[in-house]
């Protein structure tokens, strides 16, 4: 993309403006993926084995900024409170406890 941005003839600035905006907006996406996903495998490497077991990987999207990011994330089986079967995805409760973080910073 950056090739043809370069390689082109006199462009409009608002077209430039948009054709770098739109560059960096998917390099942004791109980046948020592989982070996404490395965060996972960490996590992965990391769990409990005896209370988490792995069940492969499931497809996720979420909004961002930047649009729309496709990431794939690991989920686990194990037992609620009451011994059922329960599926979590780590991912998701590091990004919640984040949040969480994030909200009780603000209200200081």
């Amino acid at each position: 993309m950056m090739n043809t941005i370069v390689t082109e003839k006199m462009m409009p600035f608002k077209e430039l403006e948009k054709k770098i905006f739109d560059y960096v907006c998917e390099m942004g996406r791109i980046m948020t993926q592989v982070i996404l996903e490395s965060y996972d495998e960490q996590l992965q490497e990391t769990r409990n084995k005896k209370e988490l077991r792995c069940k492969g990987t499931r497809q996720t999207t979420i909004k961002t900024i930047m649009g729309e990011v496709e990431y794939s994330r690991n989920v686990y089986e194990t037992k609620d409170e009451s011994g059922r079967k329960a599926w979590v995805y780590l991912l998701d409760h590091l990004r919640c406890k984040e949040k969480a973080i994030e909200r009780l910073q603000s209200r200081k």
